[in-house]
């Protein structure tokens, strides 16, 4: 892989306008406050009426914490694959040009996590169309956005990366230093160097910048033996059952985990035909540890009890996906603890294995 030493300097002031000026180009993605003080990524409208009113409110703190990743992007929560009219099956891909601006290192590693499943054994069209043409350009973090829950020094995600983005947006007060990451990032600073300002010593630029990582990867506080819990998992004879039954019994299933976890790729497909023989075929998120989603035809369930179902969630992450991929499908976001209304998650389990420890 081609490296990028290539940086830039980007005003703070002028990002509003750098938008403005690419969302003729692009389907920009960014995180926006709402109302009620929650941030979610949306696309900026193309009206130029409207956008400035929008873009008021988007949310670039160092510590910014979005409720959902921008997975669905590429993922829908729900997805129509193809239109059912009679005998023909119209198959439904969308594949514009977009931009995700301010996304998280974590989220970062997390959707080329989900890109290589939806390549791996069989390439899903709908998710691969999505991805087609794509910039990504990361902000990271100063400081977590995710007190007490993000654990990312330890998962080697956050908070910042060495590579897989576009360009990495490093916070220095009043600019953000960009460092170039792909041919893409290169490309895209070049067409708007306006805003991408090329005046830095390189030198003195990336010593300011390891300053800016060292600093911010001392402010994560929650650390666990991530590597050593990957181990443990890896052993076909290791199967924390009494660890598994706690949680599956204070678990109550709703979804809150699954739902905020950014690399979650469970899914069930539906159809829904009328007598005409019109209809659609969708799927939409389930997820592995819900009674229904391993239920065969016949009734029987091969996971029967909780505390099998509650299993698959940690064996996913840090046991299967390893094997499979020699990556592990926990980022260390911080998203399961942060939004379980019982308190479970996923640094809690790997302390319990790790260290002996009762916590949960």
């Amino acid at each position: 892989m081609k490296m990028y030493n290539d940086i830039r300097i980007l005003d703070k002031k002028r990002i509003k306008d750098l938008l403005k000026s690419a969302n003729s180009e692009w389907n920009i993605y960014a995180p926006i406050e709402e109302a009620g003080g929650d941030i979610y990524f949306d696309m900026l409208p193309k009206d130029y009426k409207i956008v400035d009113e929008v873009l008021n409110n988007i949310s670039l703190k160092n510590n910014n914490d979005t409720v959902l990743s921008p997975k669905d992007i590429f993922f829908p929560q729900m997805e129509v694959l193809f239109n059912i009219d009679k005998d023909n099956f119209i198959e439904i891909t969308e594949s514009s040009p977009k931009l995700i601006f301010g996304i998280k290192s974590c989220d970062l590693k997390a959707v080329l996590f989900v890109d290589e499943f939806f390549k791996r054994n069989y390439e899903d069209v709908y998710y691969l169309s999505r991805i087609k043409n794509r910039l990504l350009i990361s902000i990271g973090c100063l400081t977590p956005p995710r007190p007490g829950s993000c654990f990312c020094t330890s998962t080697g995600t956050g908070p910042f990366l060495e590579e897989g983005y576009d360009i990495q947006l490093v916070d220095a007060g009043d600019f953000f230093y960009a460092e170039i990451g792909s041919e893409k990032g290169q490309t895209f600073a070049d067409k708007y160097s306006e805003y991408f300002n090329k005046r830095t010593d390189g030198d003195t630029a990336k010593k300011n910048i390891n300053r800016i990582k060292a600093k911010a990867s001392d402010t994560v506080n929650l650390k666990v033996d991530f590597d050593r819990a990957v181990e443990l998992m890896q052993d076909d004879d290791f199967f924390p059952q009494e660890n598994y039954k706690r949680i599956g019994e204070r678990c109550i299933y709703c979804g809150a985990c699954l739902y905020t976890c950014p690399t979650c790729t469970c899914f069930s497909i539906s159809d829904t035909v009328s007598s005409n023989k019109e209809g659609i075929r969708f799927r939409n998120w389930d997820g592995c540890v819900f009674e229904g989603y391993t239920r065969e035809a016949s009734g029987h369930n091969p996971r029967y009890e909780k505390y099998l179902r509650t299993a698959r969630r940690y064996e996913h992450k840090l046991k299967y996906d390893y094997k499979v991929t020699g990556t592990s499908g926990c980022v260390g976001c911080g998203r399961c603890l942060e939004s379980c209304p019982v308190n479970i998650g996923m640094s809690k389990f790997i302390v319990e294995i790790t260290e002996g420890k009762r916590i949960l």
